[in-house]
C-alpha cells in the first residue's frame, strides 16, 4: 500500500504522540516481577516458558535466555505458576512490594520433569522442547529450530537446518542446501537477519542471502517468522529468517564443548573433516558473560551431470519432433571450506539492564573444477528423426572445456545492543554493522575444439533421464589428440561487496490492569551499499605446445562419457607466467557493463498497540518505510574502448498496516488470525543503472532503477495444540496477493512509444534507439497454502512405543500469476512446488538415539531460470526426495559418538521439459551426487 511521504509522516508522528500522552496519563506505580527460568538437570535456560500470576490475567513468556518480566503487578503475596512443555508446572510464592522490582528465579528440578516411563527431556529432546515452547510463546505465527542440550543442530549448515520446518523447501547447489524457499515463493523474497539486524549477503549482484555460508555449529536457534508485526522490518514477502547466535546466558556458569567429524563422499571416495568448539562462562557475580565459538569444515566431493537444457529445436524444416541442438556432459570436482567464529560479551549489571556485543564471522570458499564435453548436433546433418531418437552425421565443432573457479565469500556481522526497564517502560535498541564480500580471482575457462566435421552420432531416449549418445562414425571423440584446435582461455576476475549499517530504537509502555495492554513504537534506519566489478581478458593463438594432447589428464569414474580430462595442474603450469605467448584482448563490454554501485537508505517508523480481553489478545499497528535509492554504472557502446559513467536516483515510500488476533483456549491450544502487508524490494542487479548500446545505435540493454517494490497483502489463520508429552498438532492456511513482479522484457519504439519517451527526454542522443531490453513490472499473482504438522513422542500409546518419536508435516500450495510474455496464461509462481513435506521417525533409549528422516518436494518451474516463450520451453525441476539416517551413542555424560548417512537413496537432481500432444518429456538435466557419510564425536563439559 502506497501513500505520500508528507501525509504519512505527519499522521504517524501524531499517532505516536497520542500513544506517548496516553502512556504518561496511565502511569502506574505498581511493581515488577523479574526472574529467570532454568532447568537444573541439564543447566539450560528455558525460553518460551509461560509465567502467570495465579488468579489474574497477568502473564509473560520467557525470552531466549529464560528471563521474564511481569509489569504492573499489584502489591501483596502472589503465587507464580510456571509451565513449560515437557515438564510438570511448578509454583512459587513472591511477596510483591508497592513499587520497584522483586526477583523470582525458578528452577525445574529433575523430579519435575514429565516422566513417561523412560521418557525424559534430555538429549535431542531438549532441542524439540526449546523450539516448541518458543513457538507457543511467539506473538505471531512462527516456527523455531533450536539446538539440543549440547548446542548441536541435526544438519550441517543453516539452510539445511530449516528444511524440516512446515512450508520450507530448499534451493540446493551441488547437493547442498543454499537458499530458503518459504511458502512457495522464490528464495529472493525471504529476508534474512542476524540476531534481529540486517545480514549482508555476499552473492554477486543478488539481494538473496545464501545460508550455506553459515555453519550450524555457530547457532543457538533459527526463527522463521511467517506473519510480521509492525515492529519488524517489512522486507520479505515470503517471510523472515532470523539467525540467532549463541549467548553465554543460554546455559549455566561455565560450559565447553568440542566436536570432530570425518566426511566420506561416495562419488569421489574422498575423506574430509570438520571441527567445532565453544567455550562460555559467566562471572562470579553473575553480571558478565563471555562466549567464543570457532568452527572449521572442509568437504571434498563431486557430481556427475549431463544435460540438453533448453537446447531443443522444433520447426517446419525439422518436422513434428523436437531435436536436441546440443548435449553437454559435465563432471564436477568440488572442495568447500567453511570457517566461522562467534564471539559475544554480555553484561547484566542489574535486573533492569542488559547490554551486549555480538560478533560473527563466516568464510565460505567454494573451489570447483568443471570438465565439459559439448556435442553440437546442430552443426551436423540430421539424417533421421523420431519422437525419441535421431541420427546426426558429419558433426563439427565438438568442444572440450575446463573451468577452474574459486569463489570466496566472507560475511562479518557485529551488533551492539541494549535492553532497559524503567518503571513501566521497556527500551531496547541496537547498532548493527554487516559486511558481505565475494571474490572470484583468476577464474579460467580453457577451451579446445575439433574443427573437422567427420564424426556421426545416434541418440535415443524413452524418458528424460536415459538420454543415450553413441558415436557411429569417425575418429573417437574420447581421444585428446582429435581436438586439434585451441580456441581460447578466458581469464575472469569478479568481485562484489555489500555493506549494511542498521540502527534501531524501540520503546514499549505496559499499562496497569488485567488486560495486559501496551503501546510500542520505534524507528529504524538502514543503509545498504551493493557493488559489483568484473574484468574479462581473452587469450587466443597460443603456442603449439598448448594443446589438449599435451594437457590431457586422467580418466575417472564419470559414468556417462569415459574420456580423459583436461588436467588443471598442467593448464596452470603452461598458462600462468606465459601469458605473453598468447594473443590477448580485453572484453570491454563484459568488463564495463558489470561494474556498478547502488546505495539504498531506508528510514522506518512504526506504532502498535496490544491488549487482551479474557482469552483473546490483539496486536494492531502500522509501519512506514521511506527508501532513497541511488545507482551508478556505465553506458557502453559496442566496440568502443571505454564506458561513460551514468547515475540515477529515486525515492519512494510504503505504508504497511496490520492486525493480529490470538485466542488462547487453554495453555496449550492457540488460535491465530491476521491481516498484514509486506514488501520485497527489486534485485540490485535488475535496478543497477547501466546501458549497453549496439554499434548500430538502435538497440539498448538497460537496467531499470525505477522498478517498483513487490507488495503483498497477506491473510493467515492457524491453530496449534501443544501436546503435554512434548509435541504439537497444527494447521495453518494463508493467502498472499502480490503485485509488481518484474521480468526482463523487450520493447519496440513503434509498439510501445510511451516507454521510450522518458529515455528520449532525458538523453536526446538516445532518440535513435528502436528496441529496448530491460526489467519492468507488470505481473501480479496470488498464492495460497495449507500447512499441516504433527510431532510427538509416542510413549502415550503404550510401553512398546515409549522410545519412539514421530515428526510429519506437509504443505499444499497453489499459485497463479500473469506474465507479460505469456499473455492469456495463468502460470504457477517460479520455484513453487504443489507439495512440500517431511517425515521423520526417531528412537531414543538410554544412551542410543536414531533417526530416519525424509524430505521431499514435488515438481516446480526452475527458480534460477526465466520462463520460456511457451509452455514447452519451460524448465521443470522434477520431484525430489532425500532420505538421511542418523545414529548417536552417548558413551558418558561428556562423550557422544555418531554417524550419519545423507542421501542414502542417491537421489539425483533432475530437470525436464514437457512436450505437446502427449509427446515424451525431454531431458533438461540429470546430476548425481551420490551419498555421503559423517562419522564423529562430540565432547561436552
Amino acid at each position: 500500500m502506497r501513500t505520500s511521504s508528507s501525509i504519512t509522516f505527519r499522521g504517524l508522528w501524531q499517532f505516536l504522540a497520542v500513544l506517548c500522552v496516553g502512556a504518561t496519563v496511565a502511569y502506574s506505580q505498581n511493581a515488577k516481577i523479574v526472574g529467570r527460568v532454568t532447568d537444573e538437570y541439564v543447566d539450560l535456560a528455558l525460553g518460551g516458558a509461560l509465567v502467570q500470576v495465579v488468579n489474574s490475567d497477568l502473564k509473560s513468556y520467557t525470552d531466549d535466555q529464560g528471563n521474564f518480566v511481569l509489569a504492573n503487578v499489584p502489591a501483596g503475596e502472589k503465587m507464580l505458576r510456571v509451565s513449560y512443555l515437557g515438564y510438570d508446572a511448578t509454583e512459587t510464592y513472591v511477596e510483591v512490594p508497592a513499587s520497584g522490582t522483586v526477583r523470582a528465579d525458578v528452577k525445574f528440578s529433575s523430579g519435575e520433569i514429565v516422566e513417561l516411563d523412560s521418557f525424559r527431556v534430555e538429549g535431542t529432546l531438549v532441542g524439540s522442547a526449546r523450539a516448541l515452547n518458543r513457538q507457543r510463546a511467539a506473538d505471531s505465527l512462527s516456527n523455531i529450530v533450536a539446538s539440543d542440550e549440547i548446542g548441536n543442530f541435526p544438519d550441517q549448515n543453516a539452510a539445511e537446518s530449516l528444511q524440516r520446518v512446515p512450508g520450507v523447501a530448499l534451493y540446493r547447489d551441488q547437493g547442498e542446501g543454499r537458499y530458503v524457499v518459504l511458502r512457495g515463493l522464490n528464495y529472493t523474497f525471504t529476508s534474512v537477519e542476524l540476531d534481529g539486524a540486517a545480514f549482508a549477503g555476499a552473492d554477486l549482484g543478488e539481494r538473496a542471502t545464501a545460508l550455506d555460508v553459515v555453519s550450524s555449529d555457530m547457532l543457538s536457534s533459527i526463527e522463521v517468522t511467517k506473519v510480521p508485526t509492525p515492529d519488524m522490518d517489512a522486507e520479505g514477502i515470503a517471510g523472515k529468517v532470523n539467525i540467532k547466535t549463541k549467548s553465554p546466558f543460554d546455559g549455566d556458569v561455565f560450559g565447553a564443548q568440542a566436536g570432530l567429524q570425518m566426511t566420506y563422499s561416495d562419488i569421489t571416495g574422498d575423506w574430509s573433516h570438520k571441527f567445532n568448539g565453544e567455550t562460555s562462562w559467566i562471572s562470579d557475580n553473575g553480571k558478565w558473560g563471555f562466549l567464543v565459538a570457532p568452527s572449521f569444515q572442509s568437504r571434498e566431493y563431486g557430481s556427475h551431470n549431463y544435460e540438453v537444457a533448453d537446447a531443443w529445436d522444433q520447426d517446419d524444416d525439422i518436422g513434428p519432433h523436437y531435436f536436441p541442438a546440443e548435449v553437454q556432459f559435465r563432471e564436477y570436482e568440488i572442495k568447500r571450506e567453511r570457517k566461522g567464529l562467534t564471539a559475544t560479551i554480555e553484561t547484566r549489571p542489574d535486573d533492569e539492564t542488559k547490554v551486549y556485543v555480538r560478533t560473527n564471522y563466516s568464510n565460505f570458499t567454494d573451489t570447483e573444477n568443471r570438465y565439459r564435453t559439448i556435442i553440437p548436433f546442430e552443426d551436423g546433418e540430421l539424417t533421421a528423426l523420431a519422437a525419441g531418437a535421431g541420427t546426426v552425421e558429419n558433426v563439427e565443432g565438438l568442444a572440450r572445456r575446463l573451468r577452474q573457479r574459486e569463489k570466496d565469500q566472507e560475511v562479518f556481522g557485529a551488533i551492539v545492543g541494549f535492553e532497559k526497564l524503567i518503571d513501566s517502560w521497556t527500551l531496547d535498541g541496537f547498532a548493527g554493522l554487516s559486511k558481505g564480500e565475494e571474490t572470484r580471482p583468476n577464474e579460467t575457462s580453457t577451451r579446445f575444439e575439433r574443427e573437422e566435421g567427420d564424426v556421426s552420432f545416434e541418440y535415443s531416449f524413452t524418458n528424460p533421464y536415459d538420454f543415450a549418445v553413441t558415436q557411429i562414425a569417425g575418429p573417437s571423440i574420447l581421444e585428446a589428440g582429435t581436438y586439434d584446435a585451441f580456441d581460447k582461455v578466458e581469464l575472469t576476475n569478479e568481485s562484489g561487496e555489500e555493506d549494511s549499517l542498521d540502527l534501531a530504537l524501540n520503546a514499549r509502555y505496559d499499562f496497569s490492569g488485567d488486560n495486559r495492554a501496551y503501546v510500542k513504537f520505534g524507528l529504524r534506519m538502514r543503509t545498504k551499499e551493493k557493488s559489483s566489478e568484473a574484468e574479462l581478458i581473452e587469450y587466443e593463438d597460443g603456442p603449439d605446445s598448448f594443446s589438449f594432447a599435451n594437457l590431457q589428464g586422467e580418466i575417472t569414474d564419470y559414468p556417462f562419457l569415459k574420456a580423459p580430462r583436461i588436467d588443471p595442474a598442467k593448464v596452470n603450469a603452461a598458462f600462468f607466467g606465459s601469458e605473453d605467448s598468447f594473443e590477448s584482448s580485453r572484453s570491454v563490454e563484459d568488463s564495463v557493463f558489470d561494474d556498478w554501485n547502488s546505495e539504498e537508505d531506508i528510514f522506518a517508523v512504526y506504532g502498535m498497540a496490544g491488549w487482551s480481553a479474557g482469552k483473546s489478545s490483539f496486536i494492531a499497528g502500522a509501519r512506514f518505510e521511506q527508501t532513497d535509492f541511488e545507482t551508478r554504472g556505465f553506458e557502453y557502446i559496442e566496440d568502443s574502448d571505454a564506458g561513460t559513467p551514468i547515475m540515477e536516483s529515486r525515492d519512494y515510500d510504503n505504508f504497511l498496516p496490520s492486525i493480529q488476533y490470538r485466542y488462547d483456549a487453554s495453555e496449550n491450544l492457540v488460535y491465530r488470525a491476521s491481516w498484514s502487508n509486506s514488501l520485497a524490494r527489486p534485485g540490485f542487479g535488475d535496478t543497477a543503472f547501466r546501458r549497453l548500446i549496439n554499434d548500430d545505435g538502435d538497440e539498448m540493454e538497460i537496467g531499470n532503477p525505477y522498478l517498483e517494490t513487490l507488495e503483498s497483502t497477506n491473510w493467515d489463520a492457524s491453530v496449534e495444540y501443544y501436546l503435554p508429552s512434548l509435541g504439537v498438532v497444527s494447521a495453518a492456511v494463508f493467502v498472499k496477493d502480490i503485485e509488481n513482479f518484474s521480468f526482463e522484457q523487450s520493447y519496440n519504439s513503434e509498439d510501445d512509444p510511451e516507454y521510450f519517451e522518458r529515455f528520449w527526454n532525458e538523453n536526446p542522443s538516445l532518440t535513435g534507439i528502436e528496441e529496448i531490453t530491460t526489467f519492468s513490472n507488470g505481473s501480479d499473482g496470488d498464492i495460497k497454502g495449507l500447512e499441516l504438522a504433527y510431532q510427538q513422542q509416542l510413549g502415550i500409546f503404550g510401553d512398546a512405543f515409549e522410545a519412539f518419536g514421530l515428526m510429519a508435516n506437509i504443505t499444499f500450495l497453489d499459485s497463479d500469476a500473469t506474465y507479460p510474455t505469456r499473455e492469456g496464461e495463468e502460470i504457477p509462481f517460479i520455484g513453487q512446488s504443489d507439495t512440500v513435506g517431511n517425515l521423520a521417525f526417531t528412537y531414543e533409549q538410554g544412551k542410543f538415539f536414531g533417526r530416519v528422516a525424509m524430505n521431499w518436494r514435488s515438481e516446480r518451474l526452475r527458480e534460477d531460470e526465466a520462463i520460456g516463450g511457451n509452455a514447452f520451453e519451460d524448465l521443470y525441476v522434477d520431484d525430489f526426495s532425500q532420505v538421511d539416517v542418523t545414529f548417536r551413542y552417548r558413551a558418558t555424560d561428556n562423550w557422544t559418538f555418531y554417524t550419519e548417512i545423507l542421501n542414502i537413496t542417491d537421489e539425483p537432481f533432475r530437470v525436464f521439459l514437457k512436450s505437446p500432444n502427449g509427446g515424451p518429456d525431454r531431458n533438461g538435466q540429470v546430476e548425481e551426487y551420490g551419498w555421503s557419510s559423517n562419522i564423529g564425536f562430540r565432547w561436552h563439559y
